[in-house]
């Protein structure tokens, strides 16, 4: 009888729970419908690898443009609608980080985390043996490691990139600040 009492107070404690829970992520999904600004929803969404699914203001706000230019430090000269096009923005801890994508960056993946190389790299290093890098284009953009060819096979130099909370490559991506006009 103790032993079905146990389980019954659990398992009313772990329904109770649920409710709450779900409760909690209705609330948020509300919240999240609503917020125009950028850094708003971060706070409330906390983590978000995508956010233009989900985000209810423009497409590309204002904010996240001005916050790039200033953070890839892109000046005044560069035509606002080609900032925004090569500028990518997601949530992280609550903040607003964004990526310009400028030489071809690897804004829109997370970084290649692999030791082992891809059939390209392998391929490449059979047709140059001793190149001292494999290229960038090759290696695929978003490897956190320099690859070079010896003796015809693909070899890590050395590790290029540290990942961020989140998986992607934390050198190119900046945490935007707030603006004091959106406070």
């Amino acid at each position: 009888m103790q032993k079905n009492l146990g389980a019954a107070v659990l398992g009313f404690v772990f329904f109770f729970a649920a409710i709450n829970y779900a409760n909690s992520e209705d609330k948020k999904v509300g919240e999240v419908s609503v917020l125009t600004s950028p850094f708003d929803y971060c706070a409330v969404v906390v983590n978000d690898d995508n956010p233009v699914q989900r985000f209810a203001g423009q497409a590309m706000p204002e904010e996240i443009v001005d916050g790039i230019r200033r953070a890839a430090n892109l000046g005044a000269e560069a035509p606002e609608d080609w900032v925004a096009r090569g500028t990518y923005w997601r949530c992280m801890d609550g903040s607003v980080y964004a990526c310009f994508v400028g030489a071809n960056l690897p804004c829109d993946e997370k970084a290649d985390t692999s030791r082992e190389p891809s059939s390209a790299m392998i391929s490449y290093c059979k047709d140059n043996q001793s190149s001292g890098t494999v290229p960038a284009v090759v290696a695929g953009r978003a490897s956190m490691y320099e690859w070079r060819c010896r003796s015809g096979a693909p070899e890590i130099i050395r590790q290029i990139s540290k990942l961020d909370a989140r998986g992607f490559l934390s050198n190119y991506w900046y945490r935007l600040n707030k603006p004091a006009s959106v406070e």
